[in-house]
């Protein structure tokens, strides 16, 4: 108990501490001591020391920026290159090219009615063929 109050569980086996507060003191504690030099107990007059956040100069340089732009854009030239066409995702330009090629090679054939699969029928230019799509 870090409160220092008298502890009456309400809960019959499955209440540890007299309250959330007393609850996490214990949690942080615990933290504190796996992984810090902190005091092994803090009470609740006390407030935990916070350590200073770093200032902007301390967490990042020119330097360091430059060096994972660079980073980033070797990674991505490699994939770039090494992924095939295949397997690469479809942009915006190669979606108004299908839409231009179908255009242009097949023609919706109005008088035809739809497939079993509620596909219409368009007539293939190259082909010569009546397709459902």
């Amino acid at each position: 108990m870090y409160c220092g109050g008298d502890y009456v569980p309400k809960r019959r086996g499955a209440q540890k501490f007299c309250s959330n507060s007393c609850r996490s003191l214990n949690w942080k504690n615990n933290q504190q001591i796996k992984g810090s030099k902190v005091p092994d107990v803090v009470s609740i007059d006390e407030k935990p020391m916070i350590p200073e956040k770093p200032s902007l100069q301390e967490k990042m340089s020119l330097a360091g920026i430059g060096n994972a732009a660079a980073g980033i854009a070797v990674v991505e030239i490699v994939k770039n290159i090494a992924t095939p066409n295949a397997s690469k995702p479809a942009t915006k330009k190669d979606i108004e090219d299908l839409k231009m090629f179908i255009k242009s090679r097949y023609f919706l054939v109005r008088n035809i009615g739809r497939d079993i699969h509620g596909k219409p029928a368009y007539y293939d230019i190259i082909t010569g063929n009546i397709i459902h799509m």
